[in-house]
């Protein structure tokens, strides 16, 4: 007759984090065992202990300084930014916090050269034009890519009506004696044929107008949609409870409503901001 193997199962031990545990298991368990379990036990009391003051030293964040990073937060300044505002003085921690922020690089100046500058009609024109004023453009150094021209304070002439034509003004540019901007007229949901116009003309950089009061995601989306983005114009701070938001895009700033970013310009809107919440 077939004979009936019998398995022996061990209970699992677990670890012996008390003298209790150590005698349920003492039965099964050799001396060595249970001196290296005994031994376990104790370092980790001992490390326990050691932990405790350690703990109760470490200093507590100025109150001052952690309401300071939470107004940040609640006007959409990201976590690692506003964290960083530690002096007393509101408007110096702020600016000492947005030196971290990327720079973004200056236009492009040289003799050929293109910028691009994507937007809504006017708004992208706005951005076209403070640019060409800062290097002493005249108009015809400005270019619109859109549907009415006329309507965004542009001659005709100079209007790109789509890739093919962008094409052939692109060469046109690159031969150029001066630096040229290109508005194009782009919302949120015109990614692709602002894509289509960036890609024609390969220009040196690319510039977005952002709205600071749109939905970050929805922002998200379009650049992600435009394949290419150097730096951002944010503007409208001051129709949004969140001004800071567009910060969380991890883009670099170009303009700040219109002026130059700089972490002055951006402690000096907020501070606007946060007098006006009783910051």
């Amino acid at each position: 007759m077939p004979v009936e193997a019998t398995a022996t199962v061990e209970k699992p031990r677990t670890p012996p984090a008390s003298e209790r545990l150590a005698g349920a298991y003492a039965q099964q368990a050799s001396a060595p065992s249970i001196a290296a379990a005994e031994a376990a036990a104790a370092m980790a009391e001992k490390a326990e202990r050691a932990a405790r003051p350690e703990r109760a030293e470490r200093p507590e964040q100025p109150a001052n300084v952690s309401q300071l990073a939470r107004q940040l937060q609640s006007l959409g300044v990201p976590a690692d930014i506003a964290v960083r505002a530690t002096t007393d003085d509101t408007y110096g921690a702020i600016v000492e916090a947005f030196a971290a922020l990327p720079v973004a690089e200056p236009a492009p100046d040289a003799p050929g050269e293109t910028l691009i500058v994507v937007g809504e009609s006017t708004h992208a024109v706005e951005v076209a034009r403070f640019v060409a004023e800062a290097h002493r453009l005249d108009g015809e150094h400005i270019l619109f890519a859109g549907r009415n021209a006329a309507a965004a304070g542009i001659d005709g002439k100079r209007r790109i009506t789509g890739a093919h034509d962008a094409r052939l003004w692109a060469k046109k540019l690159r031969k150029s004696d001066a630096p040229s901007v290109v508005a194009v007229e782009a919302a949120l949901d015109e990614s692709s044929w602002a894509a289509a116009i960036v890609e024609a003309v390969r220009p040196v950089a690319v510039w977005v107008v952002v709205d600071a009061s749109r939905k970050t995601s929805d922002v998200a989306h379009h650049l992600q949609g435009l394949r290419r983005v150097d730096a951002i114009c944010l503007r409208g701070t001051g129709s949004s409870g969140d001004p800071a938001s567009p910060l969380s895009l991890r883009v670099p700033v170009a303009l700040l409503d219109g002026r130059p970013s700089t972490p002055y310009q951006w402690a000096a809107m907020l501070c606007e901001r946060l007098s006006l919440v009783g910051g």
